[in-house]
């Protein structure tokens, strides 16, 4: 008779690479200073890239986040006249019309084997700096009372500079977080500080049902 042996089953190794965000606003922009900082978080068995980033309500100048903006690709070049491998975060988004338009990308060369915490180093880049490219068309809408909601509408670029976060790097490793619970765990840090959630206008009412009329009862004397 065979002898069952059941073997343990081990978690898989996690790999994010946290990285700070910075921005600096560059050249002409129209309504555009609202850019404050954030986090990418780069998952390197996928490659993809997510973000959390925060910026300043024009209205109340407070702060928020949201983690819609950035979303994009992270990849390795090598140089061809040095060799050099290089590291490239870049996202687009926006399909023109009413839609806010972006484009970002930052590049940075890789460094010796990083210790990335749960016993595992990588070769990455601790420095990434380049652009961002956002506008978005102004708008208005009229409600039922008539009265009209004008939103502005923004055009500008920004010098961004990503740095690798090494103490919340080895943190959300050891503890072996996939992007979506390490992303969890950034909001937290940004709420603790003050930042809240992203603003979202208030819900429409549903409109109530009227009542069906009750039809009249004739008594015959």
């Amino acid at each position: 008779m065979a002898l069952a042996v059941l073997l343990p089953v081990c978690a898989s190794r996690a790999e994010l690479l946290i990285y700070d965000l910075s921005f600096g606003n560059t050249g002409p922009s129209v309504n555009y200073s609202f850019l404050q900082g954030g986090y990418l978080i780069v998952d390197v068995a996928s490659n993809a890239v997510t973000s959390i980033v925060t910026l300043t309500d024009p209205e109340t100048n407070l702060l928020y986040y949201t983690t819609g903006l950035l979303t994009g690709t992270y990849m390795e070049l090598i140089s061809e006249g040095s060799s050099q491998e290089y590291g490239v975060i870049y996202s687009t988004s926006g399909s023109g019309g009413d839609a806010d338009n972006i484009a970002f990308q930052v590049v940075g060369k890789t460094s010796d084997q990083t210790d990335i915490g749960d016993g595992n180093s990588l070769s990455i880049s601790r420095n990434l700096r380049g652009f961002l490219l956002a506008s978005a068309a102004e708008s208005s809408s009229t409600d039922t009372d008539g009265n009209i909601t004008f939103t502005y509408g923004f055009a500008g670029s920004s010098r961004v500079t990503a740095r690798f976060q090494s103490d919340l790097t080895k943190d959300a490793n050891n503890r072996r977080l996939d992007a979506a619970t390490g992303l969890q765990n950034l909001t937290s840090i940004l709420e603790n500080r003050g930042v809240v959630p992203e603003p979202t206008p208030s819900p429409t009412a549903s409109p109530t049902a009227s009542p069906t009329a009750t039809p009249a009862v004739t008594v015959s004397e």
